[in-house]
């Protein structure tokens, strides 16, 4: 008798969901993502930058993966930036969320 096993790691991604409202209402469009994590004000991880993110009635969605290591079970906060698609501007910083 013979058997067969698989073994499935666990990936570090997740996926992240999200609105983006301008001062117009909910944002339509494609735009240039950049999320990092902090713990407290310290740097911990990223940037990671996502372009091009399509945004419809506002809502967006993302895949991201800071790696093994990142989610300790500390406190850490997720920085958003966003510019237009294309943009060499500076990336707006809309929040850092705390998890």
């Amino acid at each position: 008798m013979f058997l067969a096993a698989s073994v499935c790691a666990q990936t570090t991604a997740f996926t992240y969901q999200g609105q983006l409202i301008s001062s117009n209402g909910a944002a339509t469009g494609s735009y240039d993502f950049r999320f990092q994590i902090y713990n407290a004000n310290s740097f911990v991880a990223g940037p990671l930058t996502n372009a091009p993110v399509d945004v419809t009635n506002g809502l967006f969605t993302v895949t991201l993966d800071f790696g093994a290591g990142v989610f300790d079970g500390s406190t850490r906060s997720l920085e958003i930036g966003v510019r237009s698609y294309g943009d060499t501007n500076a990336y707006t910083v809309l929040r850092r969320a705390r998890h």
